[in-house]
């Protein structure tokens, strides 16, 4: 990502006019699945009284995207000039926002999404939870939080929530301002979960109630920067290389001269794989499936390769199935998918392969989507240009509830 001039980092500090904590918490944000569209729903505080408001989570997101048009956002927040030093700073690296001040260099900034979301730029109070080591809770507030208001909600975020909460590899993300807002470093830990997730950033502490904090010894691979095509990724898009992909150790015959990228994302219910990727890998897991003994069943849609949940065995950490590999930047560094992060169960009749077809204008060759990427602990840490990622937390007997009942505790703790 290229570096910010010097006023305008110097910018990026004052964002926070308002910012309470003055000793070392951490953030956080209780996340629930939105049961209609299996998106996932972020709480944050907006707004002078900083009232609660709903958020879907949108991990590569360059920003917060609001629909300003309502009456209990709009009139809370102001519109930035084109021409001022917040709204070059917005638009100035390689977010995937850009600038359109059709009206001339006195109109208000607008600012206009890779993926064609227009609005314009605004800045308003905005706060989320806390803790402390001791347990206190309070809220942290940034009350010149750089907010894009939608032109048009239609179409963003899940039914009932105010619209998304960006958390890309941008200036104008909620980890960036956070990070800038109090002086922790550009990361944040997410462990989404079909119940009780959590997102949480700041100096810690973070999983210490654990007999081993898990934060601490995770797996890293480096970011990726998307591919220079028509259908890449934003490049505010969490990306990771991928080098192979195996099927109980066995290797698919891929085309091993094409770059390929996974793409991490909350937006999607299940992993989406490239057509010609897609039909190497349902064709090498159903043919292991078969070795195991487990009998097919018609497809589900939109899943390709289903079962009889009858013959299919159990483990402690969910169906026993084949195990995918996808293997990263060495034959070293593995994110396995196996068990329930695998198998969705649709009906008494049929457990199938939660991976989807993605088609062939899929901008990355695997996007990661949330069936796989519950129960796992993940660090997004772009100032250090690295994806921290643990096993299923399954394997362990532990699940992403357990790191929000402990923040729920400690708040409680202290009231």
């Amino acid at each position: 990502m290229a570096s910010l001039p010097r006023h305008l980092l110097l910018l990026l500090c004052c964002f926070s006019c308002l910012v309470h904590p003055s000793r070392a918490r951490t953030l956080v944000l209780p996340l629930a699945r939105d049961a209609s569209t299996l998106r996932y729903v972020a709480t944050v505080y907006h707004g002078p009284s900083l009232d609660p408001l709903e958020l879907a989570v949108d991990l590569g997101g360059p920003s917060l995207w609001l629909d300003c048009s309502a009456p209990s956002s709009g009139s809370s927040v102001r519109r930035v000039p084109c021409r001022s030093i917040q709204c070059l700073a917005a638009t100035s690296d390689a977010s995937g926002l850009r600038r359109a001040c059709p009206s001339g260099p006195s109109s208000v900034c607008g600012v206009r999404a890779e993926g064609g979301e227009a609005g314009v730029l605004g800045e308003g109070a905005l706060a989320v939870d806390s803790v402390d080591g001791s347990g206190e809770r309070s809220v942290a507030a940034v009350d010149r939080f750089l907010i894009s208001c939608a032109r048009a909600a239609p179409g963003f975020g899940a039914s009932g929530v105010g619209v998304t909460l960006g958390l890309g590899r941008s200036r104008i993300s909620l980890p960036s301002q956070v990070a800038t807002a109090f002086g922790v470093r550009r990361r944040f830990f997410a462990c989404l979960s079909a119940s009780e997730g959590v997102i949480v950033a700041g100096d810690g502490p973070f999983f210490s109630h654990l007999d081993a904090d898990i934060s601490k010894s995770l797996t890293y691979t480096p970011l990726a920067t998307p591919l220079a095509t028509a259908r890449s990724p934003r490049a505010s898009d969490y990306l990771i290389n991928l080098t192979s992909i195996k099927i109980n150790g066995k290797r698919l015959p891929l085309n091993s001269s094409s770059p390929y990228l996974i793409q991490l994302s909350a937006e999607i219910p299940y992993t989406a794989v490239a057509s010609p990727i897609y039909s190497a890998l349902a064709e090498a897991f159903a043919g292991a499936a078969s070795a195991m003994g487990m009998a097919s069943v018609p497809a589900v849609a939109p899943f390709g390769v289903c079962f009889d949940p009858r013959s299919v065995g159990a483990t402690a950490a969910g169906p026993d199935v084949p195990a995918i590999d996808l293997v990263l930047q060495s034959e070293m560094v593995r994110w396995r998918i196996g068990g329930s992060s695998s198998m969705v169960r649709v009906s008494d009749e049929a457990t199938c392969l939660g991976v989807v077809d993605g088609g062939d204008r899929l901008g990355s060759s695997v996007v990661l989507g949330g069936h796989q990427l519950e129960d796992v602990l993940l660090e997004f840490d772009f100032g250090g240009s690295r994806l921290g990622f643990s096993p299923s937390l399954s394997t362990m007997q532990l699940s992403c509830s357990n790191f929000r009942s402990n923040f729920n505790s400690m708040a409680l703790s202290s009231q």
